[in-house]
């Protein structure tokens, strides 16, 4: 019984010990790869990707551009319906309004700590925002337009090899046309002034020319 016990502990401390060392083999390389900030240029690269969050709501959001040295830029088009969570979030005295379509169009640009454009990055997005309004009593409607600015930080990984990646981060986003009061049919809304918004993306990356420092 005594020799059962012992195999038993040293087994156990064997596999405690191996699923630790492969542990901190996994955290050590995604360091290296992903947060370390010494790292080898890239070339400059091609991108685009596409928002899936925007597919959920039977939409459309995605990207592209060009990255190079420590920076990325690019345009954005998205095209979804708001939800009340989304709407709620955007405008001021919103209840009884229905928002079937939101678009917008952005330029953006990110700065990351690593020459290879991996990991930690700031950015900053001007978005022109277009949005569908109808208050829901009189079904009256009204189209108008809004301008962002938005600065945000975020994190890109590459789980597979250099050229597929997932992108997150959160943005705070400023109303830089003003809140002013407006009101349709019989409700009275006003665009917030200041939003917070998270971000998600996947997409890819070719390579072209030489590397860049």
């Amino acid at each position: 019984m005594r020799q059962m016990i012992l195999v038993y502990l040293t087994l156990s401390l064997s596999v405690n010990a191996t699923a630790q060392i492969d542990s901190n083999s996994i955290f050590k390389k995604f360091y290296i790869n992903h947060i370390q900030v010494k790292s080898e240029p890239k070339k400059t690269q091609l991108f685009a990707e596409i928002n899936p969050q925007f597919i959920v709501f039977n939409g459309f959001g995605g990207g592209l551009g060009v990255e190079f040295s420590r920076f990325q830029t690019g345009l954005i088009y998205l095209n979804t319906k708001l939800t009340p969570k989304f709407r709620d979030a955007i405008f001021n005295n919103a209840k009884n309004l229905d928002v079937p379509v939101n678009w917008a169009a952005e330029i953006f640009v990110n700065a990351y700590l690593r020459k290879d454009r991996k990991g930690f990055y700031t950015g900053l997005i001007y978005s022109y925002d277009g949005y569908s309004i109808v208050d829901i009593p009189t079904q009256r409607k009204e189209n108008i337009n809004k301008s962002y600015l938005v600065t945000r930080a975020g994190f890109r990984w590459f789980p597979f090899k250099e050229y597929l990646y997932i992108d997150g981060g959160y943005g705070v986003s400023f109303n830089i046309d003003g809140n002013n009061s407006r009101t349709l049919g019989s409700s009275t809304y006003s665009p917030k002034s200041v939003l917070g918004i998270p971000f998600f993306a996947v997409g890819g990356r070719i390579s072209l020319g030489k590397p860049t420092k």
